[in-house]
């Protein structure tokens, strides 16, 4: 499953920008909902790091992406050239992070808990590790959207359960201090949109479409 991940990432990679520019209402929400996770001027890991918007736009002291295409390393080396407080790579890093996350990868990854296990290794005590994910019940409606060519494909994946997600949390030595959803309608529809993220969020909190988790040593 790995070789097929890679390979998809890699064939998407020139696309990826693009797809990201017609969903920007959700990839805003995506940014503001990190950026009040992570503060600015910390030394921040992304995994799964595509073109390196995200990590770029955390504001970090030191920044590293790693990612499984080198296509989408080259794209994000290439885009963040003038950053010199940003590092892209497909290896794993060396050392401590204060902050470590991934969005809209954890459905891809073959062995969660070894990637996990290996995440908290780069944790210390004060360390935090946010994971984003689409929410499961949002589904049968991504994968009609991707039929009818509206989002980004998306490749080899399978969703998984929050329940499912606390357990190997716990399996490699790391606990959940904060777990919440986000953003009720993730595209902009006039009128609509507005209203349903600002007055039906909060009652309808567990159909949102971004479903987050905070973890940090046990």
């Amino acid at each position: 499953m790995r070789g097929k991940i890679k390979k998809h990432f890699d064939k998407i990679a020139n696309d990826y920008d693009f797809y990201k520019e017609r969903q920007k209402y959700y990839y805003s929400n995506l940014k503001e909902l990190l950026g009040s996770l992570i503060p600015e001027g910390r030394n921040v890991f992304e995994v799964g790091c595509g073109t390196g918007d995200l990590l770029a736009s955390l504001n970090p002291k030191s920044g590293y992406g790693m990612d499984i295409s080198g296509e989408m390393i080259n794209l994000a080396k290439s885009k963040h050239k003038l950053q010199n407080k940003l590092k892209f790579s497909t290896i794993w890093p060396e050392g401590k992070f204060d902050y470590i996350f991934m969005s809209d990868v954890i459905e891809h990854l073959e062995n969660s808990k070894e990637i996990f296990s290996k995440i908290s290794k780069l944790m210390d005590k004060k360390s935090r590790f946010i994971i984003t994910m689409a929410n499961p019940v949002w589904e049968p409606l991504l994968m009609m959207a991707e039929k009818l060519k509206l989002k980004m494909p998306e490749g080899p994946h399978k969703r998984i359960a929050f329940d499912d997600l606390r357990i190997i949390i716990q399996e490699s030595g790391m606990k959940i201090v904060k777990h919440d959803y986000k953003l009720l309608v993730p595209v902009k529809i006039p009128v609509i949109t507005n209203f349903a993220n600002k007055y039906l969020g909060k009652p309808l909190r567990q159909f949102a479409f971004i479903e987050y988790s905070v973890a940090v040593i046990s």
